[in-house]
C-alpha cells in the first residue's frame, strides 16, 4: 500500500456504530421503532461511504437507526436507537436525525487541535414533540483508528423560538399605517390646490 493511500485513509473518520440515547421523562405515545439518520450532501465533494458503498457528493445518504433499548419503568426512561451499518465519512461531513417526520439533531464531524476526531451536535426542534417528553440525549459514536474508540456529545433538548417570523409579521402590519399616511398626505394637498383655485377666482 503507498504512502499517499495510507494517508488519505487516515483522513477518513471509520464509523463501526452510531447511537442515541435520550432521556424520556414522560410517554403518552409509543416512540417508533427506528429513526433515520441523514448524511446531507456536501458541498465540497468530500467522499462518503456507507457499507462499503460510495455516495455521490450532490447526494444525501441514510442509515436506520433501530431502537435496541425501550427502558424500564414508567418515569425517566432510557430509550437507545443504534446502527452498526459501517460509514467512513470525511472531516466536515453534516449529519441529521428524523424522529418519524419531525428533524429532532443536527451535527458534524471535525478535527480538533490535536487532529483527533470530534462529534458536534445540537437540538433543532422547532415544535414541543407530541406525547413524548425528552429533556437530554446523548449522541454516541464508536470509531476505528484512534484513541479514546467512542465519541460522545450530549444534547440539551429544548425547542427553538421563531423569532424572524415575529418581526416579519409586525413589519407587514405596519404597511396599513403607511397607506394610511400617504392617503392624509394625498387629501392636504388636493385641500391647498382647492383653496388656491378660489383665491385665484376672487382675484379675477
Amino acid at each position: 500500500m503507498c504512502k499517499g493511500y495510507e494517508q488519505k485513509e487516515r483522513e477518513r473518520l471509520k464509523i463501526k456504530s452510531f447511537y442515541l440515547r435520550l432521556w424520556v421523562s414522560n410517554t403518552r405515545t409509543c416512540l417508533p421503532d427506528s429513526i433515520t439518520l441523514y448524511y446531507l450532501p456536501r458541498i465540497n465533494g468530500s467522499p462518503l461511504e456507507i457499507c462499503d458503498s460510495k455516495i455521490q457528493a450532490d447526494s444525501p445518504g441514510f442509515v436506520t437507526l433501530y431502537r435496541v433499548v425501550s427502558g424500564v419503568g414508567t418515569t425517566n426512561k432510557t430509550v437507545i436507537f443504534g446502527s452498526r451499518e459501517r460509514v467512513r465519512a470525511s472531516e466536515g461531513v453534516r449529519f441529521e436525525v428524523y424522529m418519524r417526520d419531525e428533524k429532532v439533531f443536527k451535527g458534524s464531524f471535525r478535527k480538533d487541535e490535536n487532529d483527533e476526531w470530534k462529534v458536534e451536535c445540537k437540538c433543532v426542534l422547532e415544535r414541543e414533540m407530541v406525547g413524548v417528553e425528552v429533556k437530554e440525549a446523548e449522541i454516541s459514536v464508536a470509531v476505528d483508528g484512534q484513541e479514546p474508540a467512542m465519541m460522545s456529545e450530549k444534547v440539551e433538548v429544548v425547542v427553538r423560538r421563531k423569532t424572524r417570523a415575529k418581526y416579519c409579521f409586525q413589519g407587514l402590519e405596519e404597511i396599513p399605517e403607511e397607506r394610511e399616511v400617504d392617503d392624509t398626505t394625498e387629501s392636504i394637498r388636493r385641500m391647498l390646490l382647492l383653496l388656491l383655485l378660489l383665491f385665484l377666482c376672487r382675484r379675477r
